[in-house]
């Protein structure tokens, strides 16, 4: 997200009077007066940070009234704390005054979420620009949110290790601001978005409480915290520091410029190469506009008679790259493509990234000002898309160029323009507004990843109902009642068009047919959300379910709930095999939506305990995944939208169905293991992917202290393994006495690469002392880990320890964590131990959950008797984030109607 103009460059004095008198009315309707910093309050700020560090001038406000955008609005103050704690500090002393307050990095968003819309303070936090730690064996990195994008990459360098998310603002955009705006970039087409690589955070919350969301260890119990403050764009707290997921760099990297006539044909390009199986690590595309700019800036070597370009490069082992650099050739020649050239080296890769990452740059010497129109579309829609585009630039009589993220169809028109000319000013947003809705109505959404601001804010009503942008507040109140933490950004004005709204009283429902029974199965959303205001109306707790098979997992069942089934909903209600997306019932069966994709030799890529009975919407209720997780992430990973009825009866939609999508909070990571306690899911649509040529998997056995050793070396090399566990070398799997341990690395993807590693994989396992096994293949769907999960399920007790990858051997060896008698699987790749026992003891769950807890992770009981539960919090350690998940469960289910038990509950 560069920052695109200079401020002189950008407005007029007409133009900075418009927004000062709009914005000056505002404030004063709102707030009620317009400097909000008095004598005390900049007394207090200054005890807090030092004089020198508070910034109350006039030429201070003015610095900091603007960002990439269009937006200004000058704030009365701007503080600069040093770390968590003075951060914490100064949101008191703001919350006491009654004064609204806004985070700020380096300014560089693109729509107005970091302007002070109604004044107050500025907290700038780019004093807090450490790297605190690097722990290559554990895969993280521990840095301050100041820390910019380019400067950890440069500290991970020299390890060999690198961080996936590289927004081409990388060298001015913080980690924090990464963190607000959930962004992308050209690699996050393989990689994954911001959401995929943060492990934890420090977040000071409105009115100064500092909580942990997440950590280095995996799936801490309850809400995903984490997931709902990403892309939050700073109005639920303020990020101080991160716990993000580093990986080793890629053996080899291929990178490829195909030169197009015709950008209808490069965006075909685009979709023909995912449809076939390959996932690059970047798929951008520059059209004629942005070409000739950069070459004028900068020359990079792009062709300058060229309609389009391709950036595209692949990653990862050697073994089979070039087979896949030659099958992307072949298809981009197969549709339409002039020429295909590849660098020859790193530095012709370096010259064709800087073209790239210069291009908005590049882009002011065409016109003074230019819109960065920032949406996504399904990849098949582009050349719609493009189209539409350039008839709406022509109908407003404004030039505009491309350079987007094709590979995952997020545009990014730039509609150039001359600010000093306010009628063209308006024309320019006229434009904005049209190509919004343009995307939309194609399946799409109005922003992929530079977010809402305060520029896109009537934009929401495009993609939400009122219903929908109620719950969005409610989420919002249950952060920061007093609406002081950057105030006016995300969701538009409640104007009451909802009508019966969350704080509702469940006796103004329309409410029809006979009281609820034991267990419901609704046929549709309307039957369900009749039930849930029935259940309302008399009081009556709902536990959603769907096959059952969490039934015994972490839920008091006195009082006895009525059980809500899902199962009523099996249908599959939208498959795209082109654009890789599918939308199902939330009662349907994995086994099912499996045969539905296998067609199109397609597959969801979850592996989850219980295997293919598992429903939709139990599985994402339950975040489950299994060992594949290492390569494939988990549901909320692959999971696009999913709609629910809420804690009031309403139907909510969250998300959508293209893979990028910043517009409101991501409510779909809140709802994916929430186990039922905000809403009954009734939809999910889910990313799914092409089906892997060849499944190996790599087996050897010894002493747990080799399989441990071996397993370390795996994880931190560039061989890519799907899965890396052990378990105890006999049938029952007891990890007691001095037993031999099976290790089991997993390897999926075409034949070549794939044998390739599992070579490079015997050889470490050989090379540490193990015995090695013969190799053997297995299905994609099952995996190679069904039998040892079927043993653990079966298990009158199951716990869970989720710990960072360097801790995890540890846990092991150390002889009093494990239940006696335990079988035992070790996730060395996701950092999990699960063990299953004929029976557990106070103690022996106590010193599980203590153990867990000094490894900087947690503990859950996944399974046990009632009268276990009733005595004992499934959740393990209390943890200060969990009074946070009551507010929100609270808030959201103001009935307490779904599932009161499954909350972890503050002692």
């Amino acid at each position: 997200m560069p920052i695109v103009q200079a401020i002189s460059e950008r407005f007029t004095t007409s133009e900075r009077d418009h927004y000062t008198k709009r914005l000056f009315a505002e404030r004063t309707t709102t707030m009620g007066a317009v400097n909000m910093i008095d004598a005390d309050l900049l007394r207090r700020l200054n005890q807090i940070v030092g004089r020198q560090h508070v910034s109350a001038g006039r030429a201070d406000a003015e610095v900091y009234s603007y960002d990439a955008s269009l937006a200004v609005a000058a704030p009365d103050a701007v503080v600069f704390p040093a770390d968590t704690r003075q951060t914490a500090d100064v949101v008191r002393a703001a919350t006491r005054a009654r004064v609204p307050y806004v985070p700020r990095g380096f300014g560089t968003n693109l729509s107005g979420g970091s302007v002070a819309r109604r004044g107050g303070l500025v907290v700038g936090l780019s004093r807090l620009n450490r790297v605190l730690e690097v722990n290559p064996a554990g895969r993280y990195a521990v840095v301050q949110s100041g820390v910019t994008n380019l400067e950890l990459q440069e500290t991970l360098a020299p390890a060999g290790l690198f961080y996936a998310p590289d927004p081409a603002s990388q060298k001015v955009a913080t980690l924090g601001g990464n963190v607000g705006e959930n962004s992308g970039g050209p690699h996050c087409l393989k990689y994954g978005v911001t959401s995929n690589h943060v492990l934890g955070l420090t977040v000071v919350l409105p009115g100064g409480e500092i909580v942990q969301a997440g950590g280095p260890a995996l799936d801490p119990p309850g809400y995903d915290l984490r997931g709902v403050l990403i892309g939050s764009e700073g109005t639920l707290g303020i990020v101080t520091e991160l716990v993000l997921r580093i990986l080793p760099s890629p053996e080899a990297v291929i990178t490829m410029l195909a030169v197009y006539d015709d950008h209808g044909a490069a965006a075909r390009s685009v979709s023909a190469v995912i449809a076939a199986g390959i996932v690059p690590a970047t798929l951008e595309m520059m059209d004629s506009t942005v070409i000739r700019a950069v070459e004028d800036s900068k020359p990079c070597g792009y062709p300058r008679d060229a309609a389009a370009v391709l950036i595209v490069e692949v990653d990862g082992p050697v073994a089979g790259l070039k087979h896949q650099a030659e099958q992307i050739r072949w298809i981009c020649m197969s549709n339409g493509c002039r020429e295909v050239r590849e660098a020859k080296d790193a530095a012709q890769r370096n010259l064709l990234w800087s073209g790239r990452r210069g291009a908005f740059g590049a882009i002011a010497r065409l016109a003074p000002s230019f819109l960065v129109a920032d949406c996504t579309v399904p990849r098949t829609e582009l050349p719609k898309a493009l189209a539409q585009v350039a008839a709406i630039a022509e109908r407003h009589r404004l030039a505009h160029g491309n350079v987007f993220h094709a590979g995952d169809g997020n545009l990014h028109p730039l509609l150039l323009f001359d600010s000093r000319n306010p009628e063209q000013v308006t024309r320019v947003h006229q434009a904005g507004d049209e190509i919004m809705r343009a995307c939309v109505d194609l399946g799409g959404t109005i922003s992929g990843e530079h977010g809402v601001g305060m520029e896109k804010i009537e934009a929401m009503r495009m993609i939400f109902s009122d219903h929908e942008l109620d719950f969005q507040r409610a989420l919002r109140r249950a952060f920061d009642p007093d609406d002081l933490l950057n105030p006016g950004k995300i969701t538009p004005p409640d104007d009451g068009a909802a009508g019966v709204g969350l704080a509702g009283q469940a006796a103004g429902f329309r409410v029809q047919g006979p009281g609820l029974q034991d267990e419901l199965t609704p046929v549709d959303v309307a039957e369900a959300c009749d039930i849930v205001r029935r259940a309302c109306r008399d009081g009556v707790v709902l536990l959603p379910v769907g096959g059952g098979s969490q039934l015994d997992s972490g839920v008091d069942s006195t009082p006895r709930p009525v059980l809500l089934r899902s199962t009523g909903l099996c249908s599959t209600i939208e498959y795209d095999p082109a654009n890789q997306v599918i939308a199902a019932g939330s009662g349907t069966s994995l086994a099912v939506l499996g045969e539905v994709l296998a067609e199109h030799g397609q597959w969801l890529p979850v592996r989850p305990p219980g295997g293919g009975h598992r429903t939709l919407g139990g599985l994402t209720a339950s975040g489950s995944s299994g060992p594949a997780r290492l390569r494939y992430g988990t549901p909320r990973d692959l999971l696009l939208g999913l709609k629910f009825v809420s804690g009031t009866g309403e139907p909510i939609a969250a998300g959508g169905r293209v893979v990028k999508n910043v517009a409101g909070y991501d409510l779909t990571r809140l709802m994916t293991g929430s186990a039922g306690t905000l809403g009954f899911i009734t939809q999910l649509t889910f990313r799914v992917s092409a089906m892997p040529e060849c499944c190996t998997a790599v087996e050897a056995s010894g002493s747990f202290d080799r399989c441990a050793a071996a397993a370390a070396e795996l994880i931190q090399s560039k061989l890519e393994p799907t899965l890396v566990i052990a378990v105890p070398d006999r049938a029952e799997l007891k990890a007691d006495g001095n037993v031999a341990w099976r290790l089991i690395a997993g390897f999926e993807g075409f034949r070549e690469t794939v044998d390739s590693q599992a070579a490079g994989c015997r050889e470490i396992v050989d090379r540490v002392g193990l015995d090695v096994r013969p190799r053997r293949e297995y299905q994609a769907k099952s995996g190679p880990c069904g039998e040892f999960f079927g043993l653990l399920q079966r298990s009158p007790f199951r716990v869970k320890a989720n710990l960072p990858l360097d801790k995890v051997a540890g846990f092991v060896t150390d002889g009093e964590a494990l239940p006696h008698e335990a079988a035992v699987l070790v996730d060395f790749g996701c950092g999990r131990i699960l063990a299953g026992t004929e029976s557990l003891t106070d103690e022996a769950w106590h010193r599980f959950c203590k153990t867990s807890h000094q490894a900087a992770g947690h503990a859950v009981l996944e399974k046990a008797p009632t009268e276990f539960i009733k005595q004992h919090d499934p959740f393990g350690t209390p943890d200060p984030s969990w009074q946070l998940m009551r507010r929100i469960k609270a808030v959201l289910d103001p009935h307490n109607v779904f599932a009161p038990d499954r909350v972890p509950k503050m002692k």
